[in-house]
């Protein structure tokens, strides 16, 4: 340092404690190191006026909402913030700028999916919510399995760019196609889970073939066989989770005649509620499950369905979240329709609740 800067210091040792106000330190004891009114002044009392003028500028370029007189909006940016100021004679930062923005409450906002593409009766999907908490409730206390069952999008194979980062250093980065075309996929992986939302314990079917209802029972039972079987080996019921359309919809009849299949292979009673039409994103597995394993694919090469199994048994959390994975090669075929007898027998082996029949139902093969 230089010698001003040493007697700068020396000359702040002999006054430190001196109760003066005009010691360059503050007195010993108070917990600061700069005396009181030390350091650069703000630039509202540099440039006085200059927060008027900022609400003067914003004012002009803001919008409001029709039906709520607290929500607005300004299509400024901090720059040309800064920029209108110099209209005004203020010269400032895009930092100062971002600052007074938001002193006004303007920040960076981000779109929410909260409107609802179709109609659901509010008190009806309040019900549901109430009872599927009532059902798991039941179940978490006296131990016996509760289950979500959900099917993740479709990953495509091949050297195919994926947003994001892999969590992997590296010297250099790892060339794919310019373009993903699906031309130059090599083939699909469709990735099935199956939560456990009481153990925090998840496990994922990767398909190579399209998602039906059949595979969708199909990996259920590889579910239930391979890893919750040994969790619960006594229980005779299990309490499945489902969204209210797709493969797994609450009014697909293929979807109801597998299901007895399933409980015929599994040897048990199938208790079934799926969340209501357009509220998939409050079931569990979409953000305990589905999210942990997109994070584990982030900025992968998957080229083979063996390097997406590696990839998502890798999947863990700092809460306990364990994953595994199988492969499962079957070809499954689209457009599968229900049998000509079902409809007529179905009632022998599916019971529908008093209360909100059409999302909560019973399935057991050897009648109901």
């Amino acid at each position: 340092m230089s010698r001003r800067t040493i007697y700068s210091g020396i000359r702040e040792l002999e006054v430190m404690g001196a109760d003066d106000s005009d010691s360059p330190t503050p007195p010993s004891g108070t917990g600061r190191t700069r005396r009181r009114g030390g350091g650069r002044s703000k630039v509202t009392k540099r440039q006085p006026g200059l927060e008027h003028a900022a609400a003067c500028v914003l004012d002009v370029h803001t919008a409001g909402s029709p039906t709520d007189s607290e929500v607005y909006w300004t299509h400024l940016t901090p720059a040309g913030l800064a920029k209108a100021l110099l209209d005004w004679g203020y010269e400032i930062s895009r930092q100062t700028a971002a600052r007074l923005m938001d002193w006004a409450g303007y920040r960076r906002r981000a779109l929410h999916k909260t409107l609802i593409a179709g109609h659901v009766d509010p008190q009806e999907r309040d019900q549901q919510f109430q009872l599927i908490a009532q059902q798991r409730r039941e179940r978490q206390a006296r131990r016996a399995p509760v289950i979500c069952v959900d099917t993740k999008h479709k990953e495509r194979l091949g050297f195919l760019h994926r947003p994001g980062t892999w969590t992997c250093y590296g010297t250099a980065a790892q060339p794919v196609y310019d373009h993903d075309y699906p031309h130059l996929a090599t083939g699909v992986v469709v990735p099935h889970g199956v939560y456990d939302p009481v153990d925090n314990v998840g496990f994922l079917t990767l398909g190579n073939s399209r998602e039906t209802s059949d595979f969708v029972c199909d990996a259920i039972a590889l579910a239930w066989e391979q890893q919750f079987h040994a969790c619960y080996p006594t229980a005779t019921e299990v309490f499945l989770t489902f969204d209210a359309g797709g493969t797994n919809a609450a009014r697909s009849w293929r979807f109801k005649e597998d299901l007895i299949a399933l409980s015929r292979r599994l040897g048990m009673r199938l208790r079934i509620a799926h969340y209501p039409p357009y509220t998939s994103k409050w079931h569990p597995i979409e953000h305990r499950l589905s999210s942990q394993v997109e994070h584990s694919l982030r900025g992968q090469i998957l080229d083979t369905p063996e390097t997406v199994l590696k990839a998502v048994e890798r999947t863990t959390t700092d809460t306990g979240l364990r994953v595994t994975a199988c492969l499962l090669d079957r070809v499954y075929e689209a457009g599968r329709k229900c049998s000509e007898t079902f409809r007529a027998i179905k009632d022998q082996f599916i019971r529908h609740d008093e209360a909100l029949g059409a999302w909560n139902y019973v399935v057991d093969a050897n009648g109901v």
